[in-house]
């Protein structure tokens, strides 16, 4: 949905407020004491703990698990702070040609994934209440959606090469006739990281799902199954997965994962269909 009708409150709930003073409280009594139980950086499945935490937010990630030609896979949870609470993140990191949007439809993840033949599906940008997706589309180097004109950024591929930049920038290259030979691309936002520097943002939490391309020029596509702060996002992306850029994508009951690979399977589940998803295959 439309990030401006549906996205996160500006407010903290009560529950909210009475966690992280509960959580404030445990850190003040504990302080210096080991912690019990699951180390705050393991990762939940098969990966190995990492000692590094990024800002004080979020556990740093030390292992990527090959799970299919091209394709790995990376989870581990966030770090309780006074802020945020811990949150399981997962994420997938592909070379950008095996990158794909797809869209025309109202599917869950689950559903893209096995109509497009897909490894993993998330969720792509933002749509309106009758469920038509907002910004650029394009699929196959085919304009399904029009730019929308927002301030937000544009994920695309050109061959082999992903990019991500302003729809401001989007929009000089049309003008010129320089968007010939993209072949995929989602326009949504906010752009929480532009050239290793992160982006000024309101204080919002939600679940989230985020687009972002690493140093080496891979894509990274990442879901948080539980609501996490633009801030520790934001550092999660710049530190964590080593991404100079990252894209937000649509959240809260948008968010959701599907993950199908060998012996390797993963659901995380949205509250609604979506009419456009980000496939890698």
């Amino acid at each position: 949905m439309d990030a401006e009708s549906r996205d996160i409150p500006d407010k903290i709930s009560p529950m909210r407020w009475l966690a992280i003073i509960l959580i404030c409280a445990v850190l003040l009594c504990g302080c210096g004491a080991p912690r019990s139980g699951v180390s705050a950086g393991a990762p939940n499945s098969g990966t190995t703990n990492s000692d590094a935490n990024v800002a004080g937010a979020t556990s740093k990630a030390s292992s990527w698990k090959t799970i299919a030609r091209g394709v790995e896979l990376c989870e581990f949870q966030t770090d309780a702070t006074s802020q945020d609470l811990p949150v399981p993140i997962t994420a997938l990191r592909v070379a950008p040609g095996r990158v794909h949007i797809v869209s025309g439809d109202k599917l869950e993840a689950s559903q893209w994934r096995q109509k497009s033949g897909a490894i993993a599906t998330v969720n792509g940008g933002y749509f309106d209440p009758e469920g038509r997706s907002l910004g650029l589309r394009i699929s196959d180097n085919k304009r399904l959606h029009d730019l929308r004109p927002a301030d937000w950024g544009v994920f695309l591929i050109e061959g082999e090469r992903a990019r991500i930049i302003h729809t401001r920038d989007y929009k000089a290259l049309r003008d010129k006739g320089r968007t010939h030979r993209v072949l995929e691309a989602v326009q949504c936002g906010p752009r929480l990281v532009v050239d290793g520097q992160l982006t000024k943002l309101k204080p919002q939490w939600a679940r989230r799902t985020a687009l972002g391309i690493d140093r080496s020029g891979r894509v990274v596509v990442a879901v948080a199954d539980g609501e996490l702060s633009f801030a520790a996002w934001q550092k999660l992306w710049a530190t964590t997965l080593n991404c100079p850029n990252a894209l937000n994508l649509d959240g809260g009951g948008s968010t959701q994962m599907s993950l199908q690979s060998g012996n390797t399977a993963r659901e995380i589940s949205g509250s609604w269909p979506i009419p456009d998803a980000v496939c890698i295959r």
